[in-house]
C-alpha cells in the first residue's frame, strides 16, 4: 500500500482537498453546511486518497478510494462536499506538487497506511501537517505540528519515515 500511495502522490499534483458533510435546510429557508471533520479527501489527478482520524482520534488512516462517499445517518439533510484547498494553500493559483512525505510511527497493511501524524511538504515549501484530534482532522502548518507535539503523551517514542519524491 505504501508504494501505491507514494506512486499516486509522486505522479500527480495535489489538485484539491475536500471536506464532506451535509447541508441542513433550516425553517427560515437558510441552509447550513455541517462539516464532518473525521476525514479529508485529497485529489491527485483522477485519484483520491482519504485521510481519516481513527482509533478514537489517536491515529490517521491513509487509503486510496475510488469515490467520495458520504455516509449520513440523519434524515432531511443533503450529503455535500466542499472544496477547501483555497483556504488551505498559501497560494491556490500554483501547482501543488508534494516533494516530501513524513509519516510518524508508520504501520503498513494491505488496505491502508496508519500513522500518528503526517507532514507533507509542497514544491513551494508550504508545509501541511495533519494530525488526528478529538474534534477530527487538524490540518495546518507548523502551529498544528507544535500543538500536536505539546499534546503527546509522556514517553511517546517518535519514529519518522521520510519519503522524498
Amino acid at each position: 500500500m505504501l508504494k501505491e500511495i507514494t506512486e499516486i502522490i509522486s505522479k500527480f499534483r495535489l489538485d484539491e482537498i475536500y471536506l464532506t458533510g451535509f447541508v441542513n435546510i433550516e425553517e427560515n429557508g437558510l441552509s447550513e453546511f455541517v462539516a464532518n471533520t473525521d476525514y479529508l479527501i485529497f485529489e491527485f489527478g483522477d485519484q483520491l486518497i482519504k485521510i481519516q482520524s481513527i482509533e478514537q482520534y489517536s491515529k490517521i488512516s491513509i487509503a486510496k478510494v475510488d469515490t467520495i462517499e458520504i455516509d449520513i445517518d440523519f434524515e432531511d439533510v443533503i450529503p455535500a462536499k466542499s472544496r477547501i484547498s483555497g483556504v488551505i494553500f498559501d497560494n491556490p493559483m500554483i501547482d501543488h506538487k508534494i516533494v516530501i512525505i513524513e509519516l510518524f510511527n508508520l504501520e503498513v497493511n494491505n488496505s491502508e497506511l496508519i500513522c500518528s501524524a503526517l507532514k507533507l511538504i509542497l514544491s513551494d515549501n508550504q508545509e501541511l501537517f495533519i494530525d488526528p484530534s478529538f474534534l477530527g482532522i487538524n490540518i495546518g502548518a507548523s502551529k498544528v505540528e507544535n500543538q500536536w507535539r505539546r499534546n503527546l503523551p509522556e514517553g511517546y517514542k517518535e519514529i519518522s519515515t521520510v519519503i522524498e519524491l
